[in-house]
């Protein structure tokens, strides 16, 4: 989805750069673990976001993408400055979708992310090092013109090695720099109704956007037999350059120069997935709460016969709004979705999404990918 239209190229920013640029601009907190080396930036006034991480200290790489040219004064809601992990709320195709507001017709040109998603602040509940409680209360107007009132409870904790291989049920060597953090979320009707099906329904969308390369990829596992044909496509066509299999492994390239999306559907879908980014040294694994319900929303913008038929991995690629070439670097997107409900007043729904960077030597972090990925990271096609 056309999120950010201006990119700058390929950058080599610092935790360090991205905390002196935060601090001159809005109130921040820092959760830290690994005796300093983990770190994590949080603006609540900026809907709550994670900023960026590091895994080596304060002097370490800026995990997330940052706009940084928006990032200034007359922006005090930190509107479309990027990060590395935040909050939507689905859907967004279907004449349910929140992001094309009433504004006819139903097309990508009409894109517009509601106020409340990029304009609000999330309110501090409490906070501890490791943790932080947010909170933020939002009215939603779909396409086909329900409104929706919920109350989001946003929880973000910093995970220390134990938890991560609590988590992912593997032993983590000592040589490896690591940040992991679990960003939940309980998102409640509090309407005086409930909500229905034929009316629109919300769901929990988290996100986080990263640097493209020409040398990162994201990594899913599929599957019962899932194929290429079994995913959902959208905007820019896709080449077996951009989008291909290695056996059951469906290997997506990010490099953020080419406007395109994934979605991968409930039945195909794995638990954990991930993205190899060779020129920085780094594993990413996602791990998300996928449960066992069957309503989910896709990101194909018409009106549908069938608006629950989605996906619950959708992965992003950004560039030119007209597809043309670029060789201007922008961000990706690494995402996961809760399933809908028909919930009634005071009914809630959850899901957390957890992201682990992992950086080290390439023979370590493919030791990684095998074991939680099953897949042997030398099958990457970098040289598409």
């Amino acid at each position: 989805m056309p999120l950010i239209i201006g990119c700058n190229k390929t950058s080599n920013y610092s935790y360090k750069n991205d905390l002196e640029l935060i601090k001159i601009h809005t109130d921040y907190m820092e959760l830290t673990a690994n005796k300093g080396k983990a770190r994590l930036i949080i603006c609540p006034k900026y809907q709550g976001k994670i900023i960026t991480s590091t895994y080596s200290g304060i002097n370490g790489p800026s995990n997330g993408w940052l706009n940084r040219d928006v990032i200034n004064k007359q922006n005090l809601n930190g509107n479309g400055i990027g990060g590395e992990d935040r909050i939507w709320i689905g859907p967004l195709g279907s004449q349910f979708s929140f992001y094309f507001q009433q504004i006819k017709p139903l097309n990508e040109k009409n894109w517009q992310v509601p106020d409340a998603l990029k304009n609000t602040a999330f309110n501090e509940i409490s906070k501890t090092d490791t943790q932080v409680w947010l909170e933020n209360t939002v009215k939603l107007t779909n396409f086909q013109g329900t409104t929706l009132k919920l109350n989001i409870k946003r929880h973000i904790s910093i995970l220390d090695k134990k938890r991560i291989e609590d988590n992912l049920k593997f032993k983590l060597n000592a040589s490896i720099d690591f940040v992991a953090y679990n960003s939940s979320h309980i998102l409640k009707n509090i309407d005086s109704i409930g909500w229905k099906k034929e009316t629109g329904l919300a769901s929990i969308w988290s996100a986080g956007m990263f640097e493209g390369s020409d040398k990162t990829s994201v990594i899913i596992p599929l599957k019962n037999n899932g194929s290429i044909t079994d995913i959902y496509k959208y905007l820019g066509a896709l080449n077996t350059n951009r989008l291909y299999t290695k056996g059951k492994t469906l290997l997506y390239k990010t490099d953020g120069k080419y406007r395109s999306k994934i979605g991968i559907p409930h039945k195909f879908a794995p638990e954990i997935y991930g993205c190899y980014s060779k020129d920085k040294q780094r594993l990413t694994i996602i791990q998300y709460q996928k449960t066992n319900d069957s309503l989910y929303f896709n990101s194909d913008v018409s009106i549908q016969k069938a608006p629950y038929d989605g996906e619950v991995i959708p992965i992003y690629n950004n560039g030119t709004m007209d597809y043309s070439a670029t060789n201007d670097i922008s961000f990706f997107e690494l995402e996961s979705t809760s399933a809908m409900k028909e919930l009634q007043p005071n009914e809630t729904i959850g899901h957390f999404h957890r992201v682990y960077h992992f950086s080290g030597h390439f023979d370590e972090l493919n030791a990684i990918s095998k074991t939680l990925l099953n897949f042997d990271l030398n099958q990457i096609n970098i040289h598409h």
